[in-house]
C-alpha cells in the first residue's frame, strides 16, 4: 500500500476535510486525499488561511479534528500563524508538510540548503506545537499518526505537525506490520483541596467565579452550570466564554479587563473571593498592574497546566488546583451541601450595570456614519441560537465582546495569537463544521487587507458567509494608543500616513462577492435583516467614524477599575466597597 494512501485513510477518521496548500513536495499527499469521497479537500489562495480554516473548524467541532497538508520551506511558514492561533488558546490540529527527499536533508548544520526548498520544520516549529516529528523510517507511519493524534488532545491541547520527505510519501508499506503507539502511563494524583476549597466559600460575601476557556476545552458546560447553581456564586466569563451565558442573567457580573466593562470591572475589583477554572489569568484581563488586581480577594485558580499555576506573574494564589476540570467537578460538585445568600452582592452589581451601559444612549443620536456600539448592539439584536459571531483582531473586536448582547449565539476567535484577518479563513472552517449555522464575520478594513484572498475561496464553494468590514479608514486602536502614547503622531495608519486603503466593495465585486454598504443608523435594521437571511455570501462596508474609539479602556499602569475616559475621584470611591 502507498504510504499517502494510508495516511489519507488514516486522516478519514478523525476529519471530513482538509485544508491545503500546494507545491512539488505536497502532490502524492493531496493524490492520496483526493481519491477519497468521504474527505473534502478545500484549497487555500494562502497556507496562512488554511491553518486558520483548520483551528476554526477544531473550535467549532467537537468531535473531528482540524488537519492541513501544504509543502515545506514557504508552504510550511505561511502555516504558522495559524499554527500559533492553536498552540496559544490550546487548539487540537494536525499539520502535514512534505519534505524534499531524504537524502536531500542536510546534515551538515552549517551549509544553509541542500534540496530545494528545503527548511528545518521541525525546530522552526517547535515552540509553537505540542510534538513536532521529521519521518524517517517509512514503517513508523502508524506510530507517529497515533502519537500525534494523542498528544494534540492529551492534557492541555494544542497544534502538532509532521514533516514527510516525499520519496517516503511513495514508498509501498505493508499496513499490517506497522508499529502503534503506546500512551504513556499516567500516575493518577491525589488533591486534598475540597475542604479548603469549602471553606473560603464560606467565609466570603462577595465571591464571584471566573469562567475561562477551559471550560470549552474540557467540554464541561454541563457540570460548569451545576456547580454554579449548587453554590450559587455569581460569575464573571472571559472574552472566550461570553458565550455560554446570557448577558441579561442576573448572576453575570460581566466580562473583565483592559477593555471590557466598568460594572465587570468593579465586581471583580470589589470581590473577596475569585474562583477561577480553567483562566490564566493573563495581563489582558489582570491590567500590567498585578498587585492590583483584585487586591481583597483570596484566589483559587483550577487550571490543568501546572506552568500557569506556577508563573512568577506577581499574583499571589491562596489554593492551587492542577486538575482537568471534569475531574475537578467530579470531586466537587458532591462536597457542595449549601448555598449561600448573595442577593445583597448581586444586587451591588447589577446597578452596576445599569449605572454604566457599555451602549449609551447618545451614541444612537450620531447622524453621520455608524457608532460601532450601535451597530454590534443591533446586529446582536437581529440574531440567536443558530448564529455565530466571529469577530477579528483590534478594535472591532473589543467593540464586539463589549456591546454584543449573548442570548444563544456562539461567539469566538483566536484570543491570545489575535492575528489582524483571522476572522476571513476562520469563517470557512466554522462553516465546514457545522453547515447548519449561520456564520458571521466582522473584521476591520485593515484586517482585511491581511487574508483578503480568501474571498477566492469563499466565492468558489458558494459559502454562505456573511462578512461585515468595519471600516474606518485604517488601524483605529493603534491610532487611539498614538494619541495616548505619542501626541497623536501618525505613521502608518491611515492613507495619510502611508498605509494604502483600497475599496473593499469593488475588491469584493471583482471576487464574485455580492456587497452591501451601511452608512448611518437608519440603514442597520434594513439591511442586517437582509444580509442575515441570505443565502450566498455577502460582504458589506460598514461606515464608522475615523475618530472612534475604544470606550471604556484601560490605560497602562492603572487599577482596572480606572478605565478612560476616568471617573471622578469621588465617583471612583463611592463604587469600591
Amino acid at each position: 500500500m502507498k504510504l499517502t494512501d494510508y495516511l489519507a485513510q488514516y486522516i478519514s477518521k478523525i476529519t471530513d476535510n482538509v485544508f491545503v496548500g500546494q507545491g512539488g513536495n505536497i502532490i502524492h499527499v493531496l493524490d492520496s486525499l483526493g481519491k477519497r469521497k468521504d474527505i473534502k479537500i478545500i484549497p487555500s489562495q494562502n497556507e496562512q488561511g488554511a491553518a486558520i480554516a483548520a483551528d476554526a473548524y477544531s473550535r467549532f467541532n467537537e468531535k473531528k479534528i482540524g488537519v492541513t497538508a501544504t509543502t515545506s520551506g514557504p508552504g510550511m511558514l505561511n502555516l504558522m500563524q495559524g499554527i500559533a492561533c492553536s498552540f496559544f488558546d490550546s487548539i487540537p490540529t494536525i499539520h502535514f508538510v512534505g519534505a524534499v527527499v531524504t537524502k536531500q536533508l542536510r546534515k551538515n548544520k552549517n551549509i544553509r540548503q541542500i534540496g530545494f526548498q528545503e527548511m528545518e520544520v521541525v525546530d522552526i516549529v517547535k515552540p509553537i506545537t505540542k510534538y513536532a516529528v521529521l519521518l524517517k523510517d517509512k514503517n513508523m507511519i502508524r506510530y507517529e499518526l497515533e502519537k500525534m493524534l494523542y498528544y494534540a488532545r492529551e492534557g492541555r491541547q494544542g497544534p502538532v505537525l509532521m514533516d514527510l520527505p516525499d520519496d517516503l510519501q511513495r514508498a509501498d508499506i505493508n499496513p499490517k506490520k506497522l508499529k502503534s503507539f503506546t500512551p504513556p502511563k499516567k500516575v493518577k494524583k491525589i488533591f486534598l483541596f475540597e475542604n479548603k476549597f469549602l471553606d473560603l466559600i464560606k467565609n466570603s460575601k462577595r465571591p464571584l467565579i471566573i469562567v475561562g476557556h477551559g471550560v470549552n476545552l474540557s467540554n464541561t458546560k454541563k457540570e460548569l452550570y451545576k456547580f454554579i447553581s449548587k453554590v450559587g456564586i455569581p460569575f464573571s466569563p472571559s472574552w472566550a466564554t461570553v458565550d455560554l451565558f446570557s448577558s441579561d442573567d442576573k448572576m453575570n457580573a460581566g466580562t473583565f479587563g483592559v477593555a471590557a466593562t466598568r460594572y465587570g470591572n468593579f465586581a471583580i475589583q470589589n470581590a473577596d473571593l475569585l474562583i477561577s477554572l480553567g483562566c490564566r489569568l493573563n495581563t489582558q484581563v489582570t491590567g500590567s498592574n498585578l498587585k492590583s488586581f483584585a487586591p481583597n480577594a483570596k484566589k483559587i485558580v483550577v487550571d490543568i497546566d501546572n506552568n500557569e499555576l506556577n508563573k512568577e506573574n506577581g499574583l499571589k494564589y491562596d489554593l492551587k488546583i492542577n486538575l482537568n476540570l471534569k475531574d475537578f467537578f467530579k470531586k466537587i460538585i458532591p462536597k457542595i451541601k449549601y448555598k449561600k445568600n448573595y442577593s445583597e452582592w448581586i444586587k451591588k452589581f447589577s446597578l452596576w450595570k445599569i449605572k454604566y451601559p457599555i451602549v449609551q444612549e447618545e451614541y444612537y443620536t450620531q447622524n453621520k456614519k455608524c457608532n460601532p456600539y450601535v451597530f454590534f448592539r443591533s446586529l446582536s439584536e437581529q440574531t440567536g441560537k443558530n448564529d455565530v459571531l466571529i469577530p477579528d483582531a483590534s478594535a472591532n473586536l473589543i467593540w464586539a465582546m463589549q456591546s454584543f448582547k449573548i442570548k444563544g449565539q456562539k461567539v469566538f476567535t483566536a484570543l491570545n495569537h489575535s492575528p489582524m484577518g483571522y476572522s476571513m479563513p476562520a469563517t470557512i472552517g466554522a462553516y465546514l463544521a457545522d453547515k447548519t449555522k449561520n456564520i458571521i464575520c466582522t473584521i476591520g478594513d485593515g484586517s482585511m487587507q491581511m487574508n483578503i484572498q480568501e474571498l477566492a475561496t469563499i466565492s468558489h464553494f458558494n459559502f454562505p458567509i456573511k462578512i461585515f468590514v468595519i471600516n474606518n479608514n485604517g488601524y483605529g486602536l493603534i491610532k487611539q494608543t498614538q494619541d495616548t502614547w505619542l501626541n497623536s503622531r501618525r505613521v502608518g495608519v491611515d492613507s495619510g500616513s502611508g498605509l494604502a486603503m483600497p475599496n473593499l466593495i469593488k475588491v469584493a465585486k471583482a471576487y464574485g462577492i455580492k456587497t452591501e454598504e451601511i452608512n448611518n443608523h437608519n440603514e442597520i435594521g434594513t439591511k442586517l435583516n437582509k444580509i442575515l437571511k441570505s443565502k450566498f455570501p455577502i460582504l458589506c462596508d460598514v461606515k464608522v467614524d475615523e475618530k472612534q474609539k475604544v470606550i471604556p479602556k484601560l490605560e497602562f499602569g492603572r487599577e482596572i477599575h480606572d478605565l478612560s475616559p476616568r471617573l471622578s475621584e469621588e465617583e471612583m470611591n463611592s463604587n469600591m466597597i
